[in-house]
């Protein structure tokens, strides 16, 4: 129908769909690469590089103002265990080690550097909120620290020369040389080994050849580099868990039918030859394996002496202890981090060592729950990270590098809350609406619960 003679008929306003832009990440990248080193403990046991490795054991301290943030503004989940752990591992185990390991307050409290990391919980989730990061902007910097550490590994391998390997004692440096595995390296290797589960992830949710060559030749590189036989069977067995996640949901009587069968044969057969190769076995392992059946054997002596040592550890000596731990033992090459679990329980008793696996277990709950809400390769692969610490943890301390774990608790806790996997696009748009408010103004306290 027309218009009436001298009717103006108002024009349909226009509308137009806009989606809200994402916030700048050039800044949020910047400080993504600045500070997951840190998290993760990147440089922890660098000595060869002092002014890192210095740094790296302040890091702690430096990085106080974002633990007061999350501390303080966010109200996160997980708060009053980790409360309980730092009380335990801060304060009852310098104590401890005054009365058992004849330390100093000095000496008692620098024994406690190696778990100021574990404040970074509170820190990583205020970054992460303050610089607004997307998950997006997250996955390529950890994926790119992961390529980096195998790019570097392989350059070390090929620059440095054999007569550097060896000259210092493990703990000193990264160039360690022994009669079993000669020259190998040592380097931290967190994102690397996230890297890797994150190919399994991505492998078992969009098949293709080029995951599975470059899993091959991640595990060529650790095999004739790292050398680490704990680290490569772990990561292994996980890494094959991840890729048969398709095959899991298809057919999962087949599935289990054939790891049952396998694991049966593969017993069958170690029982039947192990009366055989036992003594090469032993040969193989050679001195790591004399070094942690001498120090299990002191260290039970030692803890057998007074129960109260079992129930709250007897703390930890720091190198410029006027008194170290082999002086106590009358042995050497003692460490509490190579001998996993009863390393831990030696540390900070039965005590402290259910504190910090219900920590443990929380970052598996949390990057659970994270995979399921959205169950991109990310998210999964940081919960694969967290079965390889609880799966090493049997050899290697979980105190070793306390940071990643909670740093991959933050993470997890961080995705949940800033991204609604709901939405088609992973959650993206509603979390960047959700960060542009999520600093909070002065004198509010926010819930990220």
């Amino acid at each position: 129908m027309g218009a009436e003679p001298g009717v103006t008929v108002p024009e349909r306003p226009r509308t137009s769909v806009v989606a809200e832009a994402p916030p700048p990440q050039f800044g949020a990248t910047l400080a993504l690469i600045f500070l997951l080193p840190l998290y993760f403990q990147v440089f922890q046991y660098l000595a060869d590089l002092p002014l890192l490795w210095t740094f790296a054991k302040v890091s702690p301290l430096l990085l106080a103002p974002l633990v007061l943030l999350g501390l303080l503004r966010l109200r996160l989940p997980h708060t009053g265990l980790t409360f309980l752990v730092l009380l335990y591992v801060l304060l009852a185990a310098p104590i401890l080690s005054m009365l058992q390991l004849q330390n100093d307050l000095v000496e008692g409290l620098g024994s406690t550097v190696k778990v100021w990391s574990l404040t970074f919980y509170f820190a990583a989730v205020a970054s992460l909120v303050a610089f607004r990061v997307t998950e997006a902007t997250l996955t390529r910097v950890l994926l790119g620290f992961a390529l980096s550490s195998f790019v570097l590994l392989w350059v070390l391998w090929v620059t440095v020369p054999a007569s550097m390997y060896g000259l210092k004692p493990a703990g000193q440096t990264i160039f360690l040389w022994d009669q079993e595995r000669e020259e190998r390296l040592l380097l931290p290797f967190a994102f690397g080994l996230i890297g890797v589960f994150w190919l399994a992830r991505r492998f078992a949710q969009r098949p293709a050849v080029w995951p599975v060559l470059l899993i091959i030749l991640a595990f060529v590189l650790m095999f004739t580099i790292l050398k680490y036989r704990t680290v490569i069977a772990a990561t292994a067995l996980i890494v094959l868990w991840g890729m048969s996640e398709g095959f899991r949901r298809r057919a999962p009587t087949l599935f289990w039918g054939l790891v049952l069968g396998g694991g049966a044969l593969g017993a069958a057969a170690l029982l039947i030859l192990s009366s055989l190769v036992v003594g090469t076995v032993q040969e193989s392992l050679g001195g790591s394996l004399l070094v942690r059946q001498n120090s299990t054997k002191v260290l039970l002596q030692f803890l057998g002496e007074d129960p109260i040592r079992w129930v709250f550890g007897v703390g930890g000596t720091t190198e410029i202890s006027r008194i170290g731990i082999t002086d106590i033992l009358r042995t050497r090459d003692f460490f509490f981090a190579d001998l996993g679990w009863l390393g831990l329980i030696g540390e900070y008793g039965v005590i402290g060592s259910l504190l910090l696996l219900l920590l443990h277990l929380a970052a598996l709950l949390e990057t659970r729950r994270a995979a399921k809400l959205s169950p991109t390769p990310m998210r999964q692969a940081l919960q694969d990270f967290v079965v390889y610490v609880l799966a090493t943890s049997v050899v290697l301390s979980l105190v070793l590098t306390p940071g990643q774990i909670v740093t991959v608790l933050a993470i997890a806790v961080w995705m949940q809350r800033a991204a609604s996997p709901d939405l088609p696009d992973g959650g993206q748009r509603q979390a960047q609406s959700r960060l542009k408010s999520a600093v909070p103004e002065p004198g509010e306290r926010r819930a990220i619960a």
